[in-house]
């Protein structure tokens, strides 16, 4: 309950205006329950001369920054406040929004933030947090740490936030101002702005199989001119070979993070490596030996496959495509309610979601009710296996357990009449057989096709391939040599009221 006598012995005597936040949205109230009942003390105590205003934060589970709350003062201390406004969201409907400035460092001297871009189910989250504790109780180090989840866990991308310093850290937000920057997943690269919250002068390592030379065209080009225009300190290191040879898998997680103590700088790397050490044989010491084994062999190795990168000064005058005269200005006026059609609803919502870049969505961009159209996987690619199976024909007895063993219906049948296979690519072409069952099979030719782009590498069709037609290969390999053939079997017809099911 309120205590109006609490809040007014609170209250200094100088107060001459206040803004009052809510985290929450009372439709169809005068404002919300916090302001509402400062308000009405003000008035049933009569202090007129106390301007009171409210607002809302954290609407859509957004945080509360320091910028943004400059932004409240700012607004707070002008001579016409805005009476009712949100802060965290871009409100092109009712207009209610603050403008936000530039990021404020508020940390305390000696402060390191670090950002760790993983996979689900590589390890990196969970080392993280063995690290942070590591830290914490083994020095006199403060440390924070906030994670990320991808909502499709296992494959989807993790976000670990770490800080560490000298003095106790007192901030409840993501880090925004990375010093060291870790991406583990070479496709990050292409898919997400890696580099939109590195520091000047920061520390970049990139998880890869590519050369120096490579860099050049593997790199996107905003990546290659922020590095350039921060002064940035650039590393490679191909942790996945490092732990299939140390027998780890595709768990790079203990990899990863000497090359973190390594580089980072957060405490000496002798102590980090022989701490790091200790807690592997407590995290998997009931495991056995040889997994304890593994993972100290895999971080013994580690070291020496870091490769440092020099950044050209020429990357700075790189200039990247689609970025003059943009403009993220929402037009203003009536609003038409209209449910998306799956492919707007994939470049308008899905894809800036699948960007990492959902939270400057405004307003307007979403149906009232939280519809979401059918059919929409069709657009997201991911691309996050790192070996992908393709099809040998001429072994395949065209059983069709590799299409209804996989889980994202990555690997699917196809059926083509001799007319359409004109138009098909080569490889499709020639990669297609007569379809066996006699009936109205003897009309088409068949084929087993893989996307690519979808498939998660968990080799369950491989595995459960009667005939050995299915092998793995690299996934960079794979799509380049079957992304054609996806396109175009997609376009087929669905044949599948013509096949007698009984």
């Amino acid at each position: 309950p309120w205590d109006s006598s609490r809040f007014l012995a609170a209250l200094p005597k100088t107060t001459e205006r206040i803004c009052v936040l809510d985290r929450t949205k009372e439709q169809g109230s005068q404002g919300e329950p916090l302001f509402l009942e400062v308000s009405t003390t003000l008035k049933a105590m009569s202090k007129p001369n106390i301007v009171c205003i409210g607002g809302r934060y954290g609407l859509g589970s957004k945080e509360f920054t320091p910028n943004m709350v400059l932004s409240v003062y700012e607004n707070l201390k002008k001579d016409t406040p805005k009476p009712r406004f949100t802060v965290g969201i871009i409100d092109d409907v009712t207009h209610l929004s603050l403008p936000v400035g530039d990021w404020l460092n508020v940390l305390p001297k000696g402060t390191t933030e670090c950002m760790f871009y993983g996979l689900g189910s590589d390890g990196t989250v969970g080392a993280n947090k063995s690290a942070v504790k590591m830290i914490a109780m083994g020095t006199e180090l403060y440390a924070q740490a906030y994670f990320e989840y991808d909502a499709k866990k296992s494959g989807g991308v993790t976000i670990s936030h770490l800080r560490f310093g000298p003095q106790p850290i007192y901030a409840p937000y993501n880090v925004r101002a990375a010093d060291y920057l870790a991406i583990h997943k070479p496709s990050y690269v292409a898919n997400y702005d890696m580099t939109r919250y590195m520091k000047p002068n920061g520390v970049c390592v990139i998880n890869c199989s590519w050369s120096v030379a490579e860099l050049e065209t593997k790199l996107p080009p905003k990546m290659r001119r922020d590095l350039a225009t921060r002064k940035a300190k650039l590393y490679i290191i191909d942790a996945t070979q490092i732990a299939v040879k140390a027998g780890l898998g595709k768990r790079i997680n203990m990899i990863m993070q000497s090359v973190f103590f390594k580089l980072s700088g957060v405490m000496p790397f002798e102590e980090a490596i022989e701490m790091l050490k200790k807690s592997i044989k407590k995290m998997y010491g009931k495991k056995g030996d040889k997994v304890v084994q593994m993972n100290i062999d895999g971080v013994d190795a580690s070291v020496s496959g870091i490769t440092e990168c020099p950044v050209p000064p020429s990357w700075a005058e790189i200039s990247v495509p689609g970025e003059a005269g943009e403009s993220t200005q929402s037009a203003k006026g009536p609003r038409k309610i209209i449910d998306l059609a799956p492919k707007q609803f994939a470049d308008g919502v899905q894809q800036p979601c699948n960007n990492l870049d959902g939270n400057s969505l405004p307003v307007s961009t979403f149906v009232p009710g939280g519809r979401v159209p059918l059919g929409t996987s069709q657009f997201e690619k991911r691309g996050i296996a790192i070996n992908v199976p393709k099809v040998d024909m001429d072994k395949c007895t065209q059983c069709n357990k590799c299409s209804l063993i996989c889980p994202h219906a990555a690997v699917r049948p196809f059926l083509a009449t001799g007319q359409e296979l004109a138009k098909a690519p080569a490889a499709f072409k020639d990669g297609s057989r007569s379809a066996i069952g006699g009936g109205v099979l003897d009309n088409y030719q068949y084929r087993i096709q893989v996307s690519p782009w979808d498939c998660t590498g968990c080799e369950l069709c491989v595995r459960i391939c009667p005939a050995d037609a299915l092998t793995l290969g690299p996934a960079e390999k794979v799509i380049q040599e079957e992304e054609a053939n996806w396109n175009f079997a997609v376009t087929l017809p669905d044949r599948g009221d013509e096949i007698d099911k009984t």
